[in-house]
């Protein structure tokens, strides 16, 4: 047996919701907007921060989908080698290699740089110096 509900008869007795409708379908003009408050006593414009604008290089760098650089430390010849790849470098490859050698102190004979694949070779493991040479130009 089905038992009656109130439901249907709840929505009969709604008012409908014309009032804001007419708000912002109305050719009347707005009320004006509030004036913002005056600085605080003391307060000047010229101790505000301006943000520091960064150097801009000719070169990027992607990172990976886990939001990481795309660094690698890979080891060959049995081990005997040892050399860190930097891959999806963008732009001026040459420009970010000779920036690279003078952060790390190699000279540019050092550091490859493939035409091919465009990855970077840099002698030894070195992933936390290179990591750390983005993170401080905020690559």
């Amino acid at each position: 047996m089905l038992r009656p509900t109130l439901f249907p008869s709840r929505l009969l007795r709604q008012q409908p919701v014309t009032a804001p409708l007419r708000q912002f379908l109305s050719t009347a003009p707005s009320p004006p907007s509030p004036t913002p408050a005056p600085p605080p006593q003391g307060f000047s414009e010229s101790r505000t921060r301006k943000p520091e604008r960064k150097p801009t290089y000719p070169f990027g760098i992607g990172r990976s989908a886990t939001n990481n650089f795309s660094v690698y430390q890979l080891a060959k010849r049995g081990g005997n080698l040892k050399i860190t790849v930097v891959k999806k470098v963008e732009g001026n490859r040459i420009a970010f290699k000779e920036e690279l050698g003078k952060a790390l102190r190699l000279s540019p004979r050092d550091i490859k740089v493939s035409s091919l694949t465009g990855h970077v070779e840099v002698p030894g493991h070195r992933k936390p110096e290179i990591v750390a040479f983005f993170e401080e130009r905020g690559l």
